[in-house]
C-alpha cells in the first residue's frame, strides 16, 4: 500500500507541475517582464539585466533565508496563476457547451445561425445550378465548395453560441435523426458497456479537449499583460490561436469518437435493455430504448393503467 500511495504521489505531483506550475512559472515571468520592461524598453536586454544586478546587489539577496523565502513565493504566485488558469479554463469550457440561452450567447447562437441559413441557401443554388446543367463538372465543384462552406461552420443547423458547441450538438441531431435515440440519456448506459480501448480513446480525446482550454485560458490572461508590455499581444495572440485550432481538432476527433461509438454498440445496448431489436439498429427501438432511458411519465402511466 505505501508503494502504491507513493507512485500515486509521484504521478499527482507530476501532473500537478506540468498543469500547474511550469505554465504559472512561465506567466510569472512575463507579468516580470511586462513590469520591468514596459513599452519603452519592450525588446532591450540591457533593462533586465541591469535590474537582476540590483536584485543581486541587495543587501539581503546574499541571506539564505531570503532565497528560500523568495522561491517558495515564486513557487506560491506560478501555483496561484495555474489555479487561475484552471478557472478561467472551466468558464470557457462553459461557453463552449453552452446552449445559447444566455443573453449575450443567445446573440451569438443567432448570428451563426443566419451564417448556416445562408450558406444553407448558397448550398440550394449550387445544386439548382448543377442540377439545371446536367451534372456539369464546373457546377460539380461549385456545389462541393458550397457544401464545404456550410459544414465548416456545423454538419447540421447551427444552434449554439460557438463552433465547439455546435459540432458536439450536431451529433445529438444525427443521433436521434438516424436512431430517434436520445444521446444525453443513453451515453452514461453506452458509457458502461464499452470496450477499454473505446473507453482510452475517448477519454483521450476529452482530455485533448480540455488541453486546449486550458491553453485558451493562458491565452486570456496573457492579453492584459499587452496595456503594459506590447510583446504580450503577439504572445496572447499565438497562444489563442493555437488554442483555437487545437480545441477544434480534439472536439472534432471527440464528436467523431461519440458517433462511431453509437453506430458501434448502440444496438448492443439497445438489446440490453430488453427491447426487440433483431436487425441493425432502428428508430422504432431508438425510440422505445429513449423512452425507457428517459423513464418518461406518460410511459409509466400507460404502462400501470
Amino acid at each position: 500500500m505505501s508503494t502504491l500511495l507513493a507512485e500515486l504521489g509521484k504521478h499527482l505531483a507530476g501532473r500537478w507541475a506540468a498543469l500547474l506550475l511550469l505554465p504559472g512559472a512561465f506567466y510569472v515571468c512575463a507579468v516580470t517582464a511586462a513590469v520591468v520592461l514596459g513599452h519603452a524598453h519592450a525588446l532591450d536586454p540591457a533593462v533586465p539585466a541591469a535590474w537582476l544586478d540590483r536584485v543581486a546587489l541587495a543587501p539581503a539577496s546574499g541571506r539564505f533565508g531570503t532565497v528560500l523565502i523568495a522561491a517558495a513565493a515564486f513557487t506560491a504566485v506560478a501555483a496561484v496563476a495555474g489555479l487561475a488558469a484552471s478557472a478561467v479554463a472551466q468558464g470557457v469550457e462553459w461557453v463552449w457547451w453552452s446552449s445559447g440561452e444566455e443573453p449575450v450567447l443567445r446573440r451569438l447562437a443567432a448570428r451563426r445561425a443566419r451564417r448556416w441559413e445562408r450558406a444553407e441557401d448558397a448550398v440550394r443554388a449550387a445544386l439548382r445550378e448543377f442540377t439545371r446543367s446536367g451534372a456539369a463538372p464546373r457546377e460539380a465543384a461549385a456545389l462541393r465548395a458550397a457544401i464545404l462552406r456550410r459544414d465548416a461552420i456545423c454538419p447540421e443547423p447551427a444552434a449554439r453560441a460557438t463552433w465547439i458547441g455546435d459540432r458536439l450538438h450536431a451529433v445529438d441531431q444525427r443521433v436521434h435523426d438516424t436512431y430517434h435515440l436520445d444521446l444525453t440519456a443513453a451515453w452514461p448506459r453506452l458509457w458502461l458497456m464499452l470496450p477499454d480501448g473505446a473507453r482510452a480513446e475517448l477519454a483521450a480525446a476529452r482530455a485533448g479537449v480540455g488541453a486546449a482550454a486550458r491553453l485558451l485560458a493562458w491565452g486570456l490572461l496573457y492579453a492584459p499583460l499587452a496595456l503594459l508590455w506590447w510583446p504580450a499581444a503577439v504572445l496572447a495572440a499565438g497562444v489563442l490561436l493555437t488554442a483555437r485550432r487545437r480545441a477544434r481538432a480534439a472536439v472534432a476527433v471527440q464528436a467523431d469518437l461519440i458517433e462511431a461509438a453509437v453506430d458501434l454498440y448502440g444496438r448492443e445496448m439497445v438489446l440490453l435493455l430488453g427491447v426487440d431489436c433483431p436487425g441493425r439498429l432502428t428508430r422504432e427501438a431508438g425510440d422505445t430504448a429513449t423512452s425507457l432511458l428517459r423513464k418518461d411519465r406518460t410511459d409509466r402511466s400507460r404502462l400501470q393503467g
